[in-house]
């Protein structure tokens, strides 16, 4: 039986961090081994910075073009965003190892085989969206250098959407060039969809952790009257135990859920905040490409990628919330008659306690919810429904 099956959903995801730079190594890990890799660490989060300025400085030269400015600025938005979650990630670590130890504690990895089929399912999603999102992200990195090698190699002048000290028109200038941007922003990519699917997951988590005490609440008395028989011992005695336990258990999720919350919230927040203007840009720029080009191909991945990173957000934080709606809801399928009455009392200012449901929120305001989700994409679209007749009319 494994003893850190709730761990075990997101411990591909730290592993990738680790690999990309964007986590610390295990205490357990040599020292020697983690001061080397706390120096990589800082080394890739400068070079993640360098990229972010090298765009900057590109904005500022292409001011006067709002063509260019457009094929830049969604780019830059997403930089600053991976640069964000990544130093929260760096100055938090401390708080996500305390989420990653109640992960491996006993109260959410109980030995239960009814529980196992819960945990499984939380990390079978865990890696099918993990592996949609990192490949998705992939393909639309490799897609933007392949567009402009292809008319370098036709030979017409290509202009990259970051400033870079040389002209790179020329080889091997030109291939220099697409290797350190196709670099950046796969390995930019890579970590950025990794660490949203972490923070998701991390809430999946909870959400799992709901259904395991529905089941459990669910089957109090008969497992309660069992465990009474089987050890000899008072029913009362057994039920009390159970019920204390799930309170316990609550409690832990609870505070499971405010920590993810207090962790990532602003890094979150900013993330859906630029989200509708990412995807605003990103559309303006798409509609000025040639349709089933590659440059068309790679700009509609990036959307897509876009709408998967605010999707997995709205979508899992909805569930969260549901299944703690439904918590109520379990507790009267429960034969709650059995109990004595004083465990029906603790019952119900339990029942008191889950009136109020988890809402994951990011910096506590905007709530992870599908109707955000609807919120962001009519917002992106009527801003670029304004730049475009903007645009038009200028013409």
């Amino acid at each position: 039986m494994d003893t850190h099956l709730s761990y075990k959903s997101i411990a591909p995801h730290v592993g990738i961090m680790r690999m990309l730079g964007f986590y610390q190594l295990s205490t357990k890990t040599p020292k020697i081994f983690r001061n080397i890799h706390y120096v990589y660490m800082r080394v890739i989060l400068l070079l993640f910075v360098l990229y972010a300025i090298q765009q900057f400085l590109k904005l500022y030269e292409v001011r006067d073009d709002a063509d260019k400015v457009m094929s830049t600025m969604f780019l830059f938005l997403t930089y600053t965003d991976c640069i964000f979650k990544a130093v929260v990630v760096m100055m938090k670590t401390d708080e996500i190892e305390e989420v990653f130890d109640i992960m491996k504690g006993p109260l959410y990895n109980q030995g239960d085989p009814e529980h196992r089929p819960i945990l499984l399912e939380a990390g079978r999603q865990g890696l099918i969206v993990l592996r949609t999102f990192n490949y998705m992200c992939i393909i639309t990195c490799i897609l933007w250098v392949v567009h402009p090698t292809i008319k370098h190699i036709q030979g017409k002048i290509i202009e990259f959407p970051v400033w870079l000290p040389f002209e790179y028109n020329s080889n091997p200038r030109y291939y220099f060039a697409a290797l350190y941007i196709v670099t950046q922003t796969t390995w930019e990519g890579y970590a950025n969809s990794t660490i949203d699917v972490l923070i998701v997951f991390l809430l999946v988590q909870c959400k799992a952790q709901i259904s395991i005490i529905r089941v459990e609440l669910q089957r109090l008395v008969m497992k309660s009257q069992e465990e009474a028989n089987a050890l000899s011992c008072h029913f009362t005695v057994i039920a009390e135990k159970r019920i204390k336990k799930i309170l316990v258990h609550h409690r832990q999720i609870v505070k499971t859920a405010d920590k993810i919350q207090d962790i990532f919230g602003y890094a979150v927040f900013y993330q859906l905040l630029v989200a509708g203007w990412i995807l605003c840009t990103s559309a303006y720029r798409m509609a000025s490409v040639t349709p089933l080009s590659v440059e068309f191909l790679s700009m509609l991945m990036y959307i897509s990628c876009i709408l998967l990173q605010v999707f997995i957000y709205c979508y899992f934080g909805s569930e969260v919330t549901y299944e703690s709606e439904m918590l109520t809801e379990s507790v009267y399928f429960m034969n709650w008659l059995a109990l004595p009455v004083k465990l029906r009392r603790t019952i119900i200012i339990f029942m008191e306690r889950i009136k109020r449901p988890i809402r994951p929120m990011a910096c506590y305001i905007v709530p992870f919810s599908n109707a955000t989700f609807v919120s962001i994409v009519r917002s992106s679209y009527t801003f670029y429904a304004f730049l475009k007749n903007s645009n038009d009319s200028s013409t």
